[in-house]
C-alpha cells in the first residue's frame, strides 16, 4: 500500500516549481492532500498573464519527479481545466489522482510538483467592446444578461465559425402567403471567415453612449425608428456592397470605428451571416433544431393559432409581447448564446433584398451589387413584436426601403476582423 504517512510529509514540504513561458507566470503553487487520504491531492496555484495586450489563455503542463527520478506527466488532473487549458488568469485548483497515475503501491522518498504554462492559440468565443474607454476586450465567459452594464456600457460579441450551412426554408415550412415566392429558396452557403456578432440588439443606451456620447442614458430596450442611412451613412455607405465595408463618418457606423480605431470594423451582418449566425447549426424554423410545438408543417398565421410553446419562450411576437418592444435579453437564448434573434425588432442587414437567391451553391454572398428596383429594398430579419409567428422564422427575408425607419426597426451589429 501507499505509505500515506510519507506521502503527507513530501506533499506539505515538496520542492514546488513555478515556470514562466510565453509571457505567462505560474507562482503560488500549494499541494493539498485530501484526508482521509484518498490519493487526491489539491493543486492550488496562481496565472499572472505578462503580456497585457495578449489574451490570457494557457495551456498547461503537469509534471511531478520522485525523488532523482526522471519527471513524468501528471495525467490524472481534474477541476478548473479543460483538456489542460485555463481560460482566464487569476487563482485555480485542479486536483491530482497520485492513485491512479502511480499506484497504490508506490513508495516514494520525496515529490516535486511542477507547473508550466504556455500561450495557446485558441480564439476566443466572446469580445466586449467598453464604452467608456472604447477598448475591445476578449472573454471566455458569456455575458450575463442579468448584468445591465452589458447591455448599456458594454457591447458584447460571440464568436461566429466559418462553415458551411444550409440557408432558406422547404416550402413546408414557408408561410403559405409567400409560398410562391423564391426568397426562402434552399441552397448551400460557405462563409470562408469566422465574424463576431452581438449578443444582443443593439440598445437605446448604447445607441446614446456612441453615437452622442450622452452619459447615464439606461434604457435596455432596442434603439430603433433608424433608417439604413443613418446606420451606414447616405453618401458612401449606402453604397454596399460596392464600396465593400467603407461608411460615412458622420454616421453611426463611422462614429464608433472612429473611437475605436479604423482597423475594426463594425457593420452590419448580411444576409447569410445573420441567417448563419442565428440556426446556430442547426436546421429548424427556429434557431437551433426548434420547430413548431404541435409538428404542424405550415406556419402560424391565423386568429387563435399564434400561440406556439416553442416561439413563445425565445420571443417577442404577436401572442406574448403585448404590442410593445421589450427590454433586450429576457427570453431563452440560442444555442449560441444570442439573444431576441426572433421577435422584438426586426434587424437590418447589409444586402439589398433579392427575392430569388437560386439554389445553387456560393461562398461569401454580399447580395445583389446594385439596387434591384426603384424602391432601394434592403433585408430585414427576425421579426418583431407585433408580427405573427410566420415573420419570425429564421429563413423570413422581408424587404424594407432603405430610407423608411419604424418603431420595429432595430439592428444587430457584428465585428469583422
Amino acid at each position: 500500500m501507499m505509505k500515506t504517512k510519507n506521502l503527507a510529509a513530501i506533499l506539505c514540504f515538496s520542492l514546488l516549481i513555478s515556470f514562466s513561458a510565453g509571457g505567462a507566470i505560474v507562482s503560488g503553487i500549494s499541494c493539498t492532500q485530501r484526508w482521509p487520504w484518498n490519493g487526491k491531492v489539491d493543486i492550488d496555484f496562481n496565472l499572472f498573464n505578462e503580456l497585457e495586450y495578449e489574451l490570457p489563455v494557457f495551456k498547461l503542463g503537469f509534471y511531478g519527479q520522485i525523488g532523482d527520478g526522471p519527471s513524468f506527466p501528471l495525467k490524472s488532473i481534474t477541476g478548473d481545466v479543460k483538456d489542460h487549458t485555463v481560460q482566464e488568469d487569476g487563482w485555480h485548483r485542479v486536483t491530482w489522482d497520485a492513485y491512479q497515475d502511480l499506484g497504490a503501491t508506490v513508495d516514494a522518498s520525496d515529490v516535486k510538483v511542477a507547473i508550466v504554462a504556455r500561450e495557446t492559440t485558441i480564439d476566443p468565443p466572446y469580445l466586449w467592446l467598453n464604452l467608456n474607454t472604447y477598448e475591445l476586450k476578449a472573454s471566455f465567459r458569456a455575458p450575463s444578461p442579468n448584468d445591465p452594464a452589458t447591455k448599456r456600457t458594454q457591447v458584447w460579441f460571440r464568436r461566429v465559425e466559418a462553415g458551411t450551412f444550409t440557408m432558406g426554408a422547404s416550402s413546408e415550412d414557408r408561410a403559405y402567403f409567400k409560398a410562391s415566392f423564391n426568397n426562402e429558396s434552399v441552397h448551400s452557403v460557405t462563409i470562408t471567415k469566422p465574424f463576431y456578432i452581438a449578443v444582443y440588439q443593439t440598445t437605446e443606451a448604447q445607441y446614446y453612449k456612441i453615437d452622442e456620447e450622452r452619459q447615464g442614458w439606461e434604457s435596455m430596450k432596442p434603439m430603433t425608428g433608424l433608417d439604413y442611412s443613418d446606420l451606414r451613412g447616405d453618401n458612401i455607405g449606402t453604397n454596399w456592397p460596392a464600396r465593400g465595408y467603407s461608411v460615412d463618418a458622420n454616421s453611426f457606423f463611422g462614429k464608433l470605428r472612429s473611437k475605436v480605431g479604423n482597423d475594426v470594423i463594425f457593420d452590419l451582418p448580411t444576409d447569410a451571416q445573420w441567417e448563419m449566425a442565428c440556426r446556430s447549426k442547426g436546421d429548424g424554423t427556429f434557431h437551433g433544431n426548434l420547430t413548431w410545438s404541435d409538428g404542424s408543417p405550415y406556419a402560424k398565421v391565423g386568429t387563435g393559432s399564434n400561440q406556439d410553446t416553442n416561439l413563445v419562450n425565445i420571443s417577442w411576437y404577436s401572442y406574448n409581447a403585448g404590442s410593445r418592444m421589450h427590454d433586450v435579453g429576457t427570453l431563452a437564448p440560442s444555442t449560441l448564446g444570442l439573444y431576441d434573434m426572433h421577435g422584438n425588432v426586426w434587424e437590418w442587414c447589409l444586402d439589398w433584398m433579392q427575392d430569388n437567391l437560386g439554389t445553387d451553391p456560393v461562398t461569401d454572398p454580399v447580395g445583389p451589387r446594385h439596387q434591384i428596383n426603384a424602391n432601394s429594398l434592403r433585408v430585414r430579419r427576425g421579426g418583431a413584436f407585433g408580427n405573427n409567428p410566420a415573420d419570425c422564422r429564421i429563413a423570413r427575408r422581408n424587404p424594407a426601403s432603405a430610407s423608411s425607419s419604424h418603431t420595429d426597426y432595430g439592428f444587430r451589429m457584428v465585428l469583422i476582423q
